[in-house]
């Protein structure tokens, strides 16, 4: 008899920070950037650090925008995993966690967070959900973190994003996208949107039609040669490998209140 998980598509993921580490579509090409610095595939509670790469949850604060540890609070948190099964050639993740007001006192709040994910051969979706289950309103930032592979970030372009109003870290005159496709050359890229339409990322060989809904914002992100050699856990030269295109809330906060979700 054949397990249903070993014909669905595969899903490699870690209960820290309800990462998903690597999915391959058609069973073949591998959709994530994973640094093979990190550990591929750990057993659940093995891991001590976010892996770099795959796809990390950020909340509830976006970067350093905040007090709080850079990305928040989750991605150093074991979530419970409540699902992984297959049927009719689809693979479905589902992790949650439990936020409670003492964990941090920077972010005194009670929240609960769900991770879905489903897998198929030709369409991956993640489902974030965040509920407010304290008796206080909070505010929060935050997204998907999603480093895409790419066969050379320097043949690489992205699609769509043209005439959307910028915030450029490297270039604080911009103002909007230029027209045509967004390519990058070697220099640190980090580009924050202010909307999120779809956008076509040409990986090289292949290509792959990003949407988002529920956020408002699409960050666009490669540290380039020189903001690599910073990074302990990239090996040199892997920053051509991959390009973030993320799927935030961060100029404008979402606001839960009491016993309200998103």
């Amino acid at each position: 008899m054949v397990d249903a998980l070993e014909t669905a598509p595969r899903l490699a993921h870690q209960d820290l920070g309800a990462q998903v580490l690597q999915a391959w579509l058609d069973n073949a090409a591998r959709v994530f950037y994973l640094c093979p610095l990190s550990v591929s595939v750990p057993r659940p509670g093995s891991a001590a650090a976010p892996a770099r790469g795959g796809v990390p949850v950020l909340f509830p604060q976006f970067a350093d925008q905040g007090v709080l540890p850079k990305h928040g609070l989750v991605r150093t948190a074991h979530w419970r995993l409540l699902q992984d099964t297959a049927a009719q050639g689809a693979r479905q993740l589902r992790y949650e966690l439990d936020m409670k007001p003492q964990d941090d006192a920077n972010w005194p709040h009670a929240a609960r967070l769900s991770l879905q994910v489903k897998s198929k051969l030709d369409e991956l979706v993640f489902v974030l959900r965040v509920s407010n289950t304290g008796d206080q309103s909070f505010n929060w930032t935050g997204g998907l973190h999603p480093y895409f592979a790419v066969r050379d970030v320097l043949t690489s372009s992205a699609a769509g994003l043209a005439g959307l109003g910028v915030q450029d870290r490297y270039d604080t005159d911009l103002r909007s996208q230029p027209p045509g496709d967004l390519c990058w050359t070697a220099q640190p890229f980090e580009r924050l949107y202010e909307a999120c339409p779809p956008v076509t990322l040409d990986a090289g060989g292949y290509s792959l039609r990003l949407s988002a809904s529920g956020f408002d914002q699409w960050m666009v992100w490669n540290p380039g040669a020189a903001g690599a050699r910073a990074l302990a856990d990239l090996p040199a030269g892997d920053w051509r490998r991959f390009v973030c295109v993320e799927p935030v809330c961060v100029t404008r906060p979402v606001l839960l209140a009491p016993g309200g979700n998103v």
